[in-house]
Parts: C-alpha cells; sequence; structure tokens
C-alpha cells in the first residue's frame, strides 16, 4: 500500500476498526520460516538471518555490495529510479516514476525500456500521457492476452483524473497511446478514487481499486481507444490489490483493514449486464492490527484452487490460502523469512528505522506458471528479490536471492524512486509497528538513508532461467539463475 504519505498508512494501521477486526485464520501458524536457500558457487551470500541486512553492514558498507545466492546480475538500466509496481511485455520493461520528483526530473513519466539485450538494456523513450506522468503507483499493468499496458492515475497516493492505454504488441519499444483526446494530451473515462489496477485476463475490463472507501472501478476496454465505465461499487473500507479468475468472473481482492482476501462475483460485469451487482462470496483475514493485505495470484495445484495472497506490513509475507469452497476461504500455509519472524521484530525495526516507512516486508510476487506452478518469485522491501521452490506448496523452500547494491547517498541522483526521493522515515517500538499501539509510532521526516533498496515489483520468468525485476533505487534488473537453482519446466 505504502500512501504515498506515510502518516495515512499509519492510520490505517492503528484505527480501532482494524485493532477491533476479526481473524478467524488466525489460529493457523506455522513455527518456522522457509527453508534458507543453499548458495554455490559465485554466490555472495547474506552475512546474517533469511532477508535481513544487518546494521553492522549497513553502517560499514557492505550493503553496497549487494546480496545474492543462485541469482547474479545479466543487465541493469538504472536511469532515475522507479517506483513502486513496474511491469515487462516480451523484450520491453515500463517502469513508473515518482510523483514527489516531478518538476525535477531528467525523464518524467513511464520509462521505456529495451531489454532486447538483456546485458545492454537502453532507455527507449518514456510516456507522458496524464496517469503516465502523474505515477501509477500500483496500477500500471499488462494484458498478455491483447498487448496492452495500462494505468490510472494516482499521484501522491490516491488519484482520480485519467485512465491511459497504450498499445504494446505492435512495437513493444513504441507503445501508442489509444485513448487520446486529438486535441490534447488528455484521456479519458476518469475513474473513482484510484490506487491499485488490474486487468480481466481476456482485457476486456481494466478494473481500479482505493485504499479511501473501498471503491471499485470496472473500465469497459472493449474498444481501446473508447474505454467507458462499466462499473462503480464499494465493498468494504480499504481495498487494496488484486487478480481474476480466467473467465473474469471473480475477483480476489486484499483488503487493507482487516488484512485478508474477498472472493467477489463480478460475472455481471464481465457479461455487461446493464445494472451489474458485485456480490461477496466469502473472505478470510489474518493478522493484527498493523498487518495490511497488498495482492493475489490464482493459481492451481493438482487440480485444486488456491492463492497466493502476499501482505505488506508487519512482516506477514506470503499466505497460501484454499479456495476450493469459494465461500469458506481458509490458509494452509504462511511463507515468512527469517527476519520476518515475530522473535525479530525489535531486531528489524532497529536496523530499518533510517530507510523509509517500510522494513523487511513482501510487496508483490509472481509465479512461473498459474497450472501447478514450481516456482514463486516476489519482490521485498529491504530484503531484495526471493525466489522460493512452490512444487509442494505446503512445504516450500527458498531456492535464490538477489539483494541489490545499497545506493546510500545518491538521494538527489534518485528522483524517480519513491524511496529515495519521498521515503520518510520512522520510530517506533517494533518492526514495523506490528505492535505499536496509539503513540508508538512516529515520523521523522527524514529521507531514507537508502542502506538497502526497496524491490516492489513483481518479478517476470524469462525464458529458461532468467528472472526480471526492477527495484525501485537501482531501476530495472535482467537477473539469471545459476548453479541450476531453477530453470523453466
Amino acid at each position: 500500500m505504502h500512501l504515498g504519505i506515510a502518516s495515512l498508512a499509519c492510520v490505517l494501521a492503528l484505527s480501532p476498526l482494524a485493532v477491533a477486526a476479526g481473524s478467524p485464520a488466525q489460529a493457523e501458524s506455522w513455527d518456522a520460516a522457509v527453508p534458507v536457500a543453499d548458495c554455490g558457487p559465485g554466490s555472495k551470500p547474506e552475512t546474517g538471518l533469511q532477508g535481513q541486512v544487518p546494521l553492522a553492514d549497513r553502517t560499514s558498507g557492505r550493503s553496497q555490495q549487494g546480496y545474492s545466492c543462485n541469482l547474479d546480475l545479466l543487465g541493469q538500466y538504472q536511469g532515475e529510479g522507479t517506483t513502486w509496481v513496474n511491469q515487462s511485455y516480451r523484450h520491453c520493461a515500463y517502469n513508473a516514476t515518482s510523483f514527489f520528483g516531478m518538476g525535477r526530473k531528467a525523464s518524467e513519466g513511464v520509462q521505456v525500456i529495451d531489454a532486447s539485450n538483456p546485458r545492454k538494456p537502453r532507455l527507449a523513450g518514456n510516456l507522458t500521457s496524464p496517469a503516465m506522468l502523474t505515477d501509477t503507483w500500483e496500477s500500471l499493468k499488462v494484458n498478455e492476452a491483447r498487448g496492452l499496458l495500462a494505468g490510472v492515475s494516482v499521484g501522491p497516493a490516491l488519484g482520480t483524473l485519467a485512465f491511459d492505454v497504450y498499445d504494446i504488441q505492435t512495437d513493444c519499444t513504441r507503445p501508442k497511446l489509444l485513448n487520446g483526446l486529438s486535441t490534447s494530451n488528455f484521456t479519458l473515462p476518469a475513474s473513482t478514487v484510484n490506487h491499485e489496477g488490474q486487468w480481466s485476463p481476456d482485457g476486456r475490463t481494466y478494473w481500479a481499486t482505493s485504499v479511501a472507501g473501498g471503491a471499485i472501478t470496472a473500465i469497459d476496454v472493449d474498444d481501446p481507444a473508447n474505454p467507458s465505465i462499466a462499473a462503480v461499487s464499494a465493498i468494504g473500507y480499504a481495498n487494496h490489490g488484486f487478480e481474476l479468475s480466467a473467465d473474469g468472473n471473480r475477483m480476489y481482492l486484499t483488503t487493507a483493514v482487516p488484512a485478508g482476501v474477498v472472493v467477489l462475483d463480478v460475472s455481471e460485469v464481465q457479461a455487461r449486464e446493464p445494472a451489474p451487482v458485485i456480490r461477496e462470496l466469502g473472505r478470510v483475514a489474518w493478522g493484527g492490527p498493523a498487518t495490511i493485505g497488498q495482492h493475489t495470484i490464482p493459481v492451481t495445484w493438482g487440480g485444486k484452487s488456491y492463492l497466493v495472497a502476499v501482505d505488506e506490513f508487519a512482516g506477514e509475507d506470503i499466505h497460501i490460502v484454499d479456495i476450493s469452497d469459494e465461500t469458506k476461504p481458509r490458509v494452509v500455509r504462511q511463507i515468512q523469512l527469517e527476519i520476518s519472524r515475530p522473535k525479530h521484530a525489535d531486531l528489524a525495526a532497529s536496523e530499518t528505522k533510517g530507510n523509509g516507512l517500510f522494513g523487511y516486508d513482501a510487496h508483490y510476487c509472481s509465479v512461473d506458471r498459474r497450472t501447478d506452478p514450481t516456482a514463486l518469485a516476489c519482490g521485498f522491501f529491504q530484503s531484495g528479490v526471493r525466489v522460493f521452490d512452490v512444487v509442494d506448496p505446503l512445504n516450500p523452500r527458498e531456492i535464490a536471492y538477489f539483494n541489490p547494491p545499497a545506493q546510500v547517498g545518491k538521494n538527489a541522483e534518485l528522483l524517480g524512486s519513491e524511496h529515495a526521493a519521498h521515503g520518510v522515515t520512522y520510530v517506533g517500538n517494533a518492526s514495523n509497528v506490528r505492535d505499536a499501539g496509539p503513540g508508538g509510532v512516529g515520523f521523522t521526516g527524514q529521507p531514507a538513508d537508502l542502506t538497502a533498496d526497496w524491490c516492489s515489483s513483481p518479478p517476470r520468468f524469462v525464458g529458461t532461467n532468467q528472472l526480471w525485476v526492477s527495484c525501485q533505487d537501482n531501476g530495472f534488473l535482467a537477473l539469471r539463475f545459476t548453479n541450476s537453482a531453477y530453470r523453466a519446466p
């Protein structure tokens, strides 16, 4: 969620509503972190706990060398850094840039990166239509089926200005704005209050959700040159990321208050009914008052339906949710790094408090395939990119990681990075205010010290042994698996 204005995240985390919310999955617990990766030759392993960047490494400069295990760097385009969620498609990547750097960046809007040679990615252009210019946050998404790139205007945290859709199928290095008005660089329709976004798999509908008031907007993109509002609704209090079933009839929505997942029937929107109604089918919640759900990935293992549900706060990391009975979703496994375990909360807080609102937290993940996935790759704040073997989802294990070099002292050079340009620091009595009560957390107004990067974007499996991802300070990274840690199934 990382609500740009950090105090808003704090208000959500500490609200009486969040504290009072029930937690039906809380009885489910797992007593150990996921097994640590076995690092082969050429690795630069972590020096502390799994996922940790120790304070000693931050002060000595060791974190500026980065850490790697069975993943190495093929190529990089750093530019001025990037923001929360970015995408890649074919041989191209799309890196949004921070709202807070507007007017000061050398290259505004969304950066188009040509990675046809992954060893030498290059800037091919930038997109400056309204939504792309004013920061898309977690709404910049690609639809593979139709070769479309879209996002809504979010600005500093919440926005209502515009929805932009581009053709990237014809030439991914030269996206073509499809719904711009001929007389100006302006796009319609404006969505309701925006924060997150995602496509239906068929690319006919783009959905936007908000952390304010539970707003949900469906945009009809049957004709990308003339999109229109298909439905507006409100569910709960603070909605976050989501994905949809393969047929587009179910939305698996994460909630920020309380943290969890809601299964919604959106079939009337998908069918373009004249007055569509969105219906709740089931829900599950977890964690404490500071926990915040981030997004979902629908998958199947052995023909059985599950969600990978990612949190972004309070060290909850990742939950595996059984949705074979969609009216009664059930958490069956939690994937946590060792540094995220509750017993290390105070240690984590002491190490990360100078580096922005987020500590050692997951944010966005992806799988190598939706049916019987074998690997799960996740971007973490401060813990880098982590890859897990999930052939058996109830017994995951880590197989690789890459935490890029810290960019200490480069705040002024990285105005496209939300972390560098805006990352205010906090003080609290536990990691990510996990157990903080009123008065237990505050914000210093100091810029993040950049002693570890924020790898907040979803990695993408490319070819047989590559992983493409963006981290906020290091920009676009083309990574390669080593030591036979992973090969595409």
